[in-house]
């Protein structure tokens, strides 16, 4: 007689494994990489466009633009080049004649920094002059002042009013004790910015049913306009800089509201397309040796270019910013009162090099 045994329990089967979701984020990514970029398209465009015209103010402006060459200028004016090494071995000269024991260093590379910019005022036009010191030449830019006028003034156009509760001596009296209620130390009461007065901006009707677009300085009491269908006076070079360099958030809620962050999200934006990018990149294996050739030809690039650009930034006694414009210079030392320094012959100036040697 034969017993049947009971089957031995199977063991369970394997659960099915998660799909990768590698794919499905790589697509994702892609899609936003793509819709993205269609998005940001005017912002991108504009932003993209202003930041050359920066280098290239002139561009679409009604500028005359004229050569001096070294020889010309020097015949003119007898302006000749300047070397930068002479005029700091005599600076270091005149240091040195003051009390001090300086010398040139051997690896330095005096140079000038910024331009060298001359303003001459004409009827309906502005010169600018330009010199390279460097090489003695010149440029002379004469650019048109005049806009088109108004098809009608208005008539309040510079007068100034004066309305004592909204003034900023108003404001500064009434935060006068803000700091010291809030244990903020500070060494006077707030005082209002000369870059800090707000503008009052409304349109108005005169008896004529004229609108006129009004501004009203709260700082000085200002007020000016134009008539509300008047044409446009600045540039395309001008608009597009001007949005450029639009920035921070109004305290009201519009179209500049909308333009600020819309330039916040074009800043994210652009990380993200470079990240994104290189994800995108790196899916295509056979580009991959050339991709890693040219990201690494980036990278060196952008330390030198932007390493070197911030060190050149940072040369001077920098200041640190203390609030809205650039940071404040620091102030030439004041002469002793009373005291007559008798003139030290200037000490020669040497470089470490030529100390070395002697």
């Amino acid at each position: 007689m034969s017993i049947d045994t009971p089957d031995a329990p199977s063991s369970p089967a394997p659960a099915p494994r998660s799909p990768i979701r590698y794919p499905l984020v790589m697509k994702w990514v892609r899609r936003t990489h793509m819709y993205l970029g269609l998005l940001l398209f005017p912002w991108m465009i504009v932003f993209g466009v202003s930041g050359v015209l920066f280098n290239h103010p002139d561009v679409g402006e009604d500028v005359a633009v004229r050569e001096v060459p070294a020889e010309q200028l020097q015949a003119i004016t007898g302006m000749a080049p300047v070397a930068p090494e002479a005029v700091a071995k005599q600076l270091v000269e005149q240091l040195n004649a003051n009390g001090g024991t300086y010398r040139l260093e051997s690896s330095s590379d005096p140079h000038f920094s910024g331009f060298t910019v001359l303003l001459a005022p004409g009827e309906g036009v502005n010169n600018i002059v330009i010199v390279n010191l460097d090489e003695g030449s010149a440029t002379v830019s004469t650019r048109s002042t005049v806009s088109p006028k108004p098809k009608l003034e208005a008539p309040f156009a510079g007068d100034t009013v004066t309305l004592p509760e909204y003034s900023m001596a108003a404001i500064e009296a009434k935060l006068a004790p803000l700091l010291t209620k809030l244990d903020v130390p500070a060494k006077s009461a707030p005082k209002s910015s000369p870059r800090g007065a707000p503008e009052l901006r409304f349109k108005m009707l005169d008896a004529n049913q004229q609108a006129w677009n009004v501004t009203y300085n709260l700082g000085s009491g200002l007020v000016d306009g134009r008539p509300a269908d008047a044409a446009r006076v600045l540039s395309v070079n001008e608009l597009l800089t001007k949005l450029h360099v639009l920035h921070h958030y109004p305290s009201n809620f519009g179209v500049m509201w909308l333009w600020a962050l819309f330039a916040d999200v074009s800043g994210v934006m652009i990380v993200f397309w470079a990240l994104s990018g290189l994800f995108m990149w790196w899916q295509m294996r056979p580009t991959r040796v050339l991709g890693i050739g040219a990201l690494s030809l980036a990278i060196g690039l952008g330390l030198a270019v932007i390493g070197g650009t911030l060190v050149d930034l940072q040369f001077g006694n920098v200041q640190k910013r203390t609030g809205p414009g650039d940071g404040a210079q620091p102030k030439p030392k004041p002469a002793p009162a009373g005291e007559t320094k008798p003139a030290a012959p200037p000490a020669a100036v040497t470089t470490d090099a030529e100390a070395d040697h002697h």
